[in-house]
């Protein structure tokens, strides 16, 4: 067996905060360690305890070590400067340069949706990513959210089109057995359907099982972690997107949204031997059932989803966890 190392985890360098990353990277990281300590407590199952045990050893010994490691890598996903838009007559940039649209978004977030609210994409996969022709047009104007950000970044980026080896590389690895075209579908931001997030997370899943590090279980574990974000599953950065992102930060702790008993009441429903795919998908059906964030900000309606979404995310995260060293033993299921 390949042993994981915990050097591995350096940080990528940084690219613009953005209101459509799913989860605060705070809140990406804390449900990872959370869901290492729960396998290493009594709830915890044989595989899940001989999981934990491989990740604690791979970082000697320490438990600590090791949740922080995987959490990180999970957190510095949404750093990544591997997606540039732009045209090769003024240039391609990793981000906006300036103005309001500073603020609106990295482009590598466009790969972190899976939108459950329609079926086969233009690729042929089974639910697709972000899609500004198929958002969910922003319902909370006017109910404190002042400006629709899938439309600003849309009139931004008008007829912008995807970096040629950016194509050659992050979306080919993000393809996964999908068909992509560059001129059909990367010419035109409008019309982009960007691959989606279960894509991205197994492609870093299977690098850990090619090498199995800190680092590519954690890349993996953010695309997973972000189809827990019920706006990721309706392909839109509006609708009071970032304020259920803070809010959930701020009230991690406060509310007590993890606790193990709330991960044991969930983490029976995700079975490590089901595909990562399979996994992402179950995740994002339990957020998508639950949309209320979209159009409500007052504590309570929050409170209830996260009481739900927070341990639901943790539980996957278990499972993929748990599936990870399934499969370096041979035992990986689909």
């Amino acid at each position: 067996m390949k042993l994981l190392s915990a050097l591995t985890t350096g940080a990528l360098a940084l690219t613009l905060a953005s209101p459509s990353i799913a989860w605060k990277q705070p809140t990406h990281k804390q449900e990872v360690i959370d869901a290492l300590h729960y396998m290493g407590s009594d709830y915890a199952d044989a595989d899940m305890k001989r999981a934990y045990d491989f990740y604690v050893n791979s970082a000697n010994g320490n438990a600590d070590k090791a949740a922080d490691a995987l959490g990180q890598a999970c957190y510095d996903v949404d750093n990544f400067k591997d997606v540039h838009l732009g045209s090769w007559w003024r240039g391609y940039w990793s981000a906006p340069l300036f103005g309001l649209a500073h603020s609106i978004v990295g482009y590598n977030a466009y790969h972190h949706f899976v939108t459950m609210s329609r079926g086969t994409d233009a690729h042929g996969n089974e639910h697709g990513g972000y899609n500004y022709r198929h958002r969910t047009v922003n319902g909370s104007m006017g109910k404190g959210e002042f400006f629709d950000i899938d439309m600003l970044a849309a009139f931004y980026l008008w007829n912008t089109e995807l970096k040629k080896s950016d194509f050659k590389t992050t979306e080919a690895n993000y393809r996964q057995g999908s068909y992509s075209n560059y001129n059909e579908h990367y010419r035109d931001f409008q019309d982009i359907p960007w691959q989606p997030a279960p894509n991205a997370g197994k492609y870093w899943f299977e690098q850990f099982q090619e090498q199995p590090t800190f680092q590519t279980m954690g890349y993996a574990l953010h695309f997973l972690t972000d189809s827990g974000q019920v706006h990721h599953t309706m392909s839109t950065s509006a609708n009071h997107h970032a304020g259920w992102e803070a809010w959930v930060e701020d009230n991690y702790f406060t509310e007590n949204l993890s606790t193990n008993e709330a991960i044991h009441n969930a983490v029976g429903r995700y079975n490590p031997q089901d595909s990562f795919r399979d996994l992402v998908h179950q995740l994002a059906e339990e957020a998508y059932s639950r949309p209320e964030p979209l159009y409500a900000t007052d504590h309570a309606t929050r409170l209830s989803v996260a009481e739900v979404m927070i341990p639901e995310t943790i539980a996957a995260t278990v499972a993929v966890l748990t599936k990870g060293v399934n499969c370096l033993h041979g035992e990986c299921g689909n």
